[in-house]
């Protein structure tokens, strides 16, 4: 079978062209359509002057009359390939004559553009075409400095062209100083509505935005994205405020527009074609366009959604061409990227569910890469789309009968919140509830770890029986202190902390804040200066939670923000522990322990105790639950301490009377004998090297005194009146022991 001319053309074989092309003649088949982009890709490669021959063979061979409108078009394209054809020159002229000589205007443009009077070929061509197309009303643009101009008059006999400017001044110029300043624009431009029509716009935004939208398409090329488009309409046609909610109805419009094609997600790139695109045409070439499974169903889901919108079935064709696109991604990541391919079959999986593509029988491809790998659980958990994971769940029972409710329990930590009323299913129906309860327990002794998990737990799961979930008040403790924390002590991996927060801020967002207010408004004084003083330094929320928070609070305990009298001194705050960096460390690494060494023992003796039978009368299982509560206590105590707590730094401590970290030297006045006390935190107090907290009664009595003062301190077990010789400041460097580890 012979090849199209095209293909010739392509290749640049010039002999095979000329061949084939006189072959078509001989037989009267000679596709004169088709001609003119064959020739330009042979000017395209450097081949056009070979041409002149063959089209002017062509030319005299074909009759004028039947084929004016294309034998003009071929002879225009072979003078543009041959410029220096005197006899192609005639041949066009002879050819604009039989189509356009009726015109008034014909012969004055004709002479305008240089083709009868032996001017240059190619730019006479250019003359002509423009001029000739050219009516009153039609808008251009200049290629120098984009002003927008339109066509007011049209002088037919004189060949000269009126164009009015977006001023309303006007400029009679010939028909080739149009050509070379000015090329055509879409009326419906952009550039134009906004340069004569400037009313108009007002209107397009909010009646017809699709066709506002299309107009910035032409203005940029037929291809812009979302983020262009906001520059060119945010603030100055559409507000920042309403940006948001007028983009989405747009988008969701230009969707189903058949000229507008859309890909990408962040920016949405949106390309105008004016050929047409259908839905099925829209979705293949986002298909094609993406490499990744969770966008592809992402793309699918839409398309399908659309379908049923519009009461039509998908199309066939299109779900085949998808399935074949997606099954060679999954062919080449099955042996060096398992979790990829299980993706990739998962959206295969999908569109078998949906049409008749792929194997009508046996297995799906998912469940075969399920059931063969080693740790399903991990392929699962390395999906990165809620849906992948819903398909992978309808997946595991049938590609792991034998232990996919193990591979259920051990998905709880990873999964997604909006997958976990879904774990807690399958688990309940396998009667694997209690594997689901020790992650619960694990997430509640360390919430940082399980930011999903205790999202959901905050929520409410769907069907809460058989489970043992803390109560909101006990869970909103726990995350406040961790965030709390993450500000202050802790140190996690940076994405970590990121996700959490993200996660607990989004927790308590939900409802507008609603859970929140009402266990702020139900807390009593006492738990409202813990409250008040966690949520004031909380910093990866965002100001709006922080403040809500607080208003909420200051609604209910307005007492708490009631100005004192008189300013509280340091060491009468209730509300703040001082105490020095490397006690704040000591109190950290104590918290480590707990959480990262006893609770984790704690919760694998529980587990323990829990598979040897009836709970009712297990010893073990019962102490291993009160040891756990009371390892919850002291964490909540220690996270209740490190969220108050504040550093002291040597700049802090008086000298001049006694206070936060001053050393002092007291003699007995009874037999004139002398002892040394440095007055620290609580995380700091050590009585042994004379390191007593601030809080303690004998440091009390002692607080604000002066050198010369005298006070009765019980020390030693008995009460005596002391003189205070000395005060130095104890954090000095100088001043410093070489022993222990606390700077005093």
């Amino acid at each position: 079978m012979r090849q199209p001319l095209r293909e010739y053309a392509r290749r640049g074989d010039l002999a095979g062209f000329e061949t084939r092309c006189l072959e078509l003649l001989e037989n009267g088949e000679l596709p004169l359509s088709d001609l003119p982009a064959c020739f330009h890709d042979f000017v395209a490669a450097g081949m056009g002057e070979h041409l002149a021959t063959l089209a002017q063979m062509i030319l005299e061979n074909i009759d004028f009359k039947e084929n004016v409108q294309e034998a003009l078009a071929v002879a225009c394209a072979a003078l543009y390939a041959c410029p220096s054809s005197d006899e192609l020159r005639r041949t066009a002229i002879e050819l604009y004559r039989l189509v356009h000589g009726g015109r008034p205007d014909f012969e004055a443009i004709l002479e305008s553009s240089g083709l009868s009077t032996g001017g240059p070929a190619r730019s006479a061509l250019r003359v002509l075409d423009f001029c000739l197309a050219l009516n009153v009303g039609d808008t251009l643009i200049s290629r120098t400095d984009g002003r927008v101009v339109e066509v007011l008059e049209v002088d037919r006999h004189r060949g000269l062209f009126t164009l009015r400017r977006g001023d309303r001044s006007s400029t009679t110029i010939p028909a080739r100083e149009v050509v070379s300043e000015y090329e055509r624009i879409d009326p419906n431009d952009f550039r134009v509505i906004r340069q004569f029509r400037p009313e108009k716009l007002s209107e397009l935004i909010s009646v017809n935005p699709v066709a506002l939208v299309i107009g910035l398409l032409h203005s940029h090329g037929g291809s812009m994205d979302s983020d262009q488009l906001k520059d060119e309409l945010v603030p100055r046609y559409v507000s920042p405020s309403d940006w948001p909610k007028w983009w989405a109805g747009v988008r969701t419009q230009l969707k189903r527009h058949p000229h507008v094609l859309m890909e990408g997600r962040n920016p949405v790139i949106v390309r105008y074609s004016e050929q047409g695109v259908t839905l099925e045409a829209q979705t293949w070439h986002e298909v094609a366009s993406f490499s990744h499974p969770a966008r592809w169903l992402a793309i699918l889901e839409s398309y399908f959604r659309e379908q049923r919108q519009q009461k039509l079935p998908p199309d066939p064709d299109l779900l085949q061409r998808c399935y074949d696109r997606i099954s060679e991604y999954v062919s080449r990541a099955r042996q060096r990227r398992p979790a990829e391919a299980l993706a990739g079959a998962l959206v295969l999986a999908r569109l078998q569910a949906v049409g008749e593509t792929g194997s009508a029988v046996g297995e799906s491809i998912a469940a075969e890469i399920l059931r063969e790998a080693d740790d399903p659980s991990s392929l699962v958990a390395a999906l990165d789309s809620e849906e992948l994971w819903m398909l992978a769940l309808d997946q595991l029972p049938l590609a792991r009968p034998a232990d996919w409710a193990d591979v259920v329990v051990k998905l709880v930590p990873s999964a997604p919140a909006s997958q976990l009323d879904r774990l807690l299913e399958l688990a309940r129906s396998a009667g694997r509830i209690d594997g689901f309860q020790r992650h619960i327990d694990d997430a509640l002794t360390d919430v940082l770890d399980y930011p999903e998990l205790v999202y959901w737990l905050w929520k409410g799961p769907a069907d809460p029986s058989g489970l043992n979930v803390a109560d909101d008040g006990e869970l909103f403790s726990r995350i406040l202190e961790t965030l709390v924390a993450l500000d202050t002590t802790l140190n996690p991996p940076r994405d970590g902390a990121k996700h959490f927060r993200s996660r607990m801020k989004a927790a308590f967002e939900l409802r507008g804040y609603g859970k929140v207010s009402e266990l702020l408004r139900n807390c009593d004084a006492a738990s409202a200066v813990t409250l008040r003083r966690q949520i004031e330094r909380l910093r990866g929320l965002g100001e709006n939670a922080r403040e809500h928070m607080l208003k909420v609070l200051r609604q209910r305990h307005p007492g708490l923000w009631a100005r004192r009298a008189e300013p509280v001194a340091p060491w009468e705050d209730p509300d703040v522990i001082w105490t020095t960096a490397a006690g704040i460390e000591r109190k950290v690494a104590e918290r480590d322990e707990l959480v990262n060494v006893k609770m984790r023992e704690n919760a694998i003796r529980i587990g323990e105790a829990g598979r040897l039978g009836d709970l009712s009368e297990n010893s073990e299982f019962r102490f291993a639950l009160e040891e756990r509560d009371l390892l919850r206590a002291r964490l909540a105590q220690l996270n209740r301490e490190l969220s108050i707590a504040r550093a002291l730094s040597p700049q802090d401590v008086p000298t001049d009377h006694v206070g936060l970290g001053t050393r002092v030297r007291l003699r007995r006045v009874a037999d004139g004998s002398e002892r040394q006390m440095t007055f620290l935190g609580p995380f700091d107090a050590d009585t042994d090297r004379g390191i007593y907290s601030y809080r303690a009664p004998v440091a009390q009595k002692l607080m604000g005194r002066r050198v010369g003062d005298s006070v009765l301190l019980a020390v030693d077990g008995k009460e005596d009146e002391f003189e205070i010789v000395a005060i130095e400041n104890g954090l000095a460097v100088e001043a410093a022991p070489a022993a222990g580890s606390a700077p005093v």
